[in-house]
């Protein structure tokens, strides 16, 4: 019987079309068909950040907009981006879809992600804030990204840097180079994360949905805050408030860097 209740679903979803349809925002939108392309922006010619099958689900974010003879779909969260998806290819869904599509994701980065071998942090407060920030990614209300812009793979990701510090770990740093800072480069290592930076990032993440870029990985400028576990990128969503509550809490850089908010600590 669970069988065939499992195949109905599917069997459903290779139907799907809710071009003309206004779903209300965070409805769970799944994809019906293989190699389905995800876009950067509505539009058959703009870029394709992720390929997409039947069973995938997203909650919709909320843009609509038709284009190239076809009615573009935005969701959210799809590998760490809002991305856009004909709706041709799309079905409503229950939210028991999406949370059990959120679950599967969660697991996966958790077993890709390795504890720092570096030094313990006996910051307990601090401890306790990372844990906080944790509990938001996996609730699905802010995102932890587990990839560098610039595509190199290490265990220095915004996610490995939380979770690292939930279990008391030094967060990883980045070791490569880069246009901002060649000689020597990121530094590699560990460090622990400050505790007034954990708090920013949790009260941020706690008034609303936001992607956090990078904390103590990637390549910075050779003496960034960065890498001393005392600095954060965020989506830029809602500039004014990051800007503000960055001031508000102490700290010394509040910049919008275009794509993103940097906000460091001394």
């Amino acid at each position: 019987m669970l069988s065939f209740a499992f195949a109905f679903i599917f069997v459903g979803l290779v139907a799907a079309n809710i071009t003309g349809t206004k779903p209300t925002s965070g409805t769970c939108l799944c994809v019906a068909g293989t190699h389905v392309n995800a876009h950067t922006s509505a539009g058959t010619h703009t870029a394709v950040h992720a390929s997409l099958n039947t069973g995938d689900c997203y909650k919709f974010h909320g843009g609509i907009h038709t284009l190239n003879g076809y009615t573009f779909y935005q969701l959210q969260n799809v590998h760490g981006e809002n991305l856009w998806v004909a709706g041709n290819y799309l079905n409503t869904a229950t939210s028991g879809h999406c949370t059990s599509m959120y679950n599967k994701i969660s697991i996966e980065i958790r077993r890709s992600a390795t504890h720092s071998t570096g030094t313990t942090c006996s910051d307990a407060v601090a401890k306790d804030y990372a844990c906080k920030i944790l509990a938001l990614h996996n609730a699905g209300k802010i995102h932890l990204w587990n990839k560098h812009p610039s595509g190199e793979h290490d265990n220095a990701y915004a996610y490995n840097n939380i979770n690292d510090a939930c279990h008391g770990h030094a967060a990883s740093r980045s070791h490569y180079t880069c246009g901002e800072c060649r000689n020597p480069g990121a530094p590699g290592g560990h460090v622990c994360l400050s505790r007034k930076l954990l708090q920013y990032i949790h009260d941020i993440g706690s008034s609303g949905y936001i992607h956090v870029n990078e904390i103590a990985g990637a390549c910075h400028s050779c003496h960034s805050r960065h890498y001393n576990g005392k600095a954060v990128d965020l989506d830029n969503g809602r500039n004014s408030l990051f800007l503000s509550k960055c001031r508000e809490y102490g700290g010394v850089e509040p910049l919008n860097e275009g794509n993103h908010i940097h906000c460091g600590f001394a």
